[in-house]
């Protein structure tokens, strides 16, 4: 499947199924081709005189699970990560490959895609977001993919809130594993995110590149350390969470061992005591007095109570 979109300079767009709009554009139009191919059949439909590089036409094909910019002679390839819409996981991408030359502007893909589908808005609703020029494209199809990042660390950001919140009403629940999955979910924002910064910033410094171009590359630039910034400021909350709730292990395990200790500290009187008048010899004093029994009884809890006092004169307990 293929959609051609020509924006004309008076700002009307039109817009087909063939590329046969895309040959011979008059000055001033900028062309945006939506091809969806999966082989070498799809591709096939590109213009040859586009002359777009066999390496650039090949890696259209493969798997891609990483944003990269190249540089080949006559145009730029690009590869960006694009948040998967229908999948379960918030978090799969699927990958739109970009070739990119002056006015004109081909993207491939081999699924839908939500950020696609924006840009096809923008065209029918508001050319003038677009604007004329292939850098233009790139920058409302940039711009797309990296906002929809934002809902999903809003989203976050209310769930850690959450996260504190229960931990202070509820402070014996245990939320380890709901952070650990958070933070990991952070973690592979952040590696979608570092790419894609590296490719605005090559788009921003390439040679064909206009002015009005590199303005709004710095927007989305912008944008990616935005949304670089709140990953990062919610991955050191979490590692907050997680280092609260492990001092909270530790003070529970502490008052556990300390209560322990205290009881085995008590005992210890109460087994010496029981154990020197367990001994096998024939002679015991007060062995065989009739109250022997209970003034063992006696010193061992005399005992046990003088080493409750102690410990709480000296703040033990």
């Amino acid at each position: 499947m293929v959609r051609t979109r020509v924006l004309h300079a008076d700002g009307h767009v039109q817009v087909t199924d063939t590329i046969a709009a895309a040959r011979a554009p008059a000055p001033g139009d900028t062309i945006w081709v939506d091809l969806v191919a999966s082989t070498d059949v799809g591709l096939a439909t590109l213009l040859p005189e586009w002359r777009f590089h066999p390496l650039a036409l090949e890696d259209c094909l493969h798997e891609q699970r990483r944003s990269k910019y190249e540089r080949y002679p006559g145009h730029d390839f690009l590869v960006l990560q694009a948040l998967d819409r229908t999948t379960t996981d918030e978090l799969d991408t699927i990958p739109i490959r970009v070739l990119l030359k002056p006015g004109l502007v081909v993207t491939v893909r081999q699924q839908p895609s939500t950020a696609l589908d924006h840009v096809a808005a923008l065209f029918a609703e508001d050319t003038e977001r677009v604007g004329q020029g292939a850098d233009r494209v790139v920058h409302a199809l940039l711009d797309a993919i990296v906002d929809e990042f934002m809902p999903l660390l809003e989203s976050w950001e209310a769930e850690l809130d959450a996260i504190e919140d229960r931990m202070g009403v509820r402070p014996e629940e245990n939320p380890v594993e709901a952070i650990i999955a958070l933070r990991r979910r952070l973690l592979h924002v952040l590696r979608q995110m570092a790419p894609m910064q590296e490719v605005v910033r090559r788009l921003q410094d390439g040679p064909e590149t206009s002015e009005v171009g590199r303005i709004y590359y710095r927007d989305v630039h912008d944008h990616i350390v935005a949304v670089i910034d709140s990953a990062v400021l919610l991955k050191e909350v979490c590692d907050g969470l997680m280092r609260v709730q492990s001092e909270r292990g530790n003070q529970r395990l502490n008052r556990v061992m300390k209560y322990l200790a205290i009881v085995s500290t008590l005992m210890l009187p109460m087994t010496v005591i029981s154990g020197v008048f367990g001994m096998n010899f024939d002679v015991i004093p007060t062995a065989h007095a009739e109250q022997g029994f209970w003034g063992a009884l006696g010193m061992m809890l005399g005992s046990a109570l003088i080493l409750v006092l102690w410990f709480k004169r000296r703040g033990w307990i």
